[in-house]
């Protein structure tokens, strides 16, 4: 038993040794202190960084802009020439009124104009009352130059067409001057100062003695205009001056047109038609007079004196009703300095 053993631990005794030797001549390949190296791993590999092209950038930035800028030269070339053409419309439109105006006196480039639509329509029944179309909303004037061609229709002659200015509003008693066509007593112009609704001056004058086309009949058509500069004022028809007077005096006594002729013969029916005619002539007579006496009784000194105001154009109705109809009015007014 012995025997057999001896030589296998021999045999164990030298593979120890030997690998022993191994180990040690493997550790002497290696400095002391030292790892072993790992091997390196495979790296991923990164995309080339894109070139900008900032010429080719630029080229485009240029180009858009330019685009843009012809657009713009377009538009504002095509606004330009559609200017053009609505100030020569404009102009065009407003060479009549700025005939108009050459024939009552008035420079029209040292004012504007404003006008009124152009047919209006103003109608009224009341007893010794106004009416008011306010077809110059916001302006306010005080020197003016006012006109219209006036279509009237009423029953009783009591009755007229014209305009407001200088005006404080279209309430029940305004202060303001009036220019007013009648169409009593064959047809006469009156100019009025109204202070707090009351009529304190009142001038009249007869258009049939200076201007053959005035009439006093329904249906007809006058035209009517009235320039104030300061305090001198112009009534106008048909472009013919009616009057010139100060709107700031007193009150004076009303000027009559004659009265009618006798009749040549002694024919009952002309000596009716005469006795009729000069009764109406001494009844209008006799009413002026009145009312010259009451508009002196309420004159009082400064009333007269409006400064500037809104502008209108109004109808009158003294007994019953009115139709005025107002076609190509308009006003013009003078520029502040």
């Amino acid at each position: 038993m012995i025997s057999n053993s001896l030589p296998r631990l021999g045999w164990l005794a030298f593979m120890v040794i030997l690998l022993s030797l191994l180990a040690c001549s493997t550790a002497n390949f290696l400095p002391i202190g030292s790892t072993p190296t790992l091997e390196p791993s495979a790296t991923v590999a990164q995309p080339p960084t894109a070139t900008v092209d900032f010429a080719a950038q630029t080229a485009v930035a240029q180009e858009t802009q330019a685009a843009i800028d012809a657009q713009a030269t377009q538009a504002a070339a095509q606004q330009t020439q559609e200017a053009a053409e609505i100030l020569k419309a404009t102009k065009a439109a407003l060479e009549p009124y700025e005939i108009a105006l050459s024939g009552l006196g008035v420079m029209p480039s040292e004012g504007q104009i404003f006008l009124a639509d152009s047919s209006v329509t103003l109608q009224g029944n009341g007893f010794r009352k106004y009416f008011y179309a306010d077809q110059f909303p916001g302006v306010i004037g005080r020197n003016i130059a006012i006109q219209a061609d006036i279509q009237w229709d009423s029953r009783f002659g009591d009755a007229g067409c014209g305009f407001a200015f200088r005006s404080s509003g279209m309430g029940e008693k305004p202060n303001q001057f009036a220019v007013v066509a009648m169409r009593e007593y064959g047809g006469y112009v009156a100019f009025e100062v109204h202070n707090e609704g009351l009529i304190i001056n009142r001038r009249e004058v007869f258009p049939g003695i200076y201007d053959p086309q005035f009439s006093w009949q329904n249906g007809v058509t006058n035209r009517v205009s009235a320039v104030l500069k300061e305090n001198t004022l112009q009534i106008f028809t048909h472009g013919i001056v009616l009057n010139t007077l100060d709107v700031t005096t007193p009150p004076k006594p009303p000027v009559f047109p004659p009265p009618p002729a006798p009749p040549t013969s002694n024919d009952p029916d002309e000596l009716a038609e005469y006795k009729y005619e000069l009764d109406a002539y001494n009844k209008m007579k006799q009413e002026a007079i009145d009312k010259y006496n009451l508009y002196r009784s309420r004159f009082r000194e400064g009333a007269a004196n409006l400064q500037d105001g809104f502008i209108y154009l109004i109808a009158y109705a003294g007994s019953g009703d009115i139709t005025c109809q107002f076609k190509n009015a308009f006003v013009w007014v003078a520029s502040t300095p």
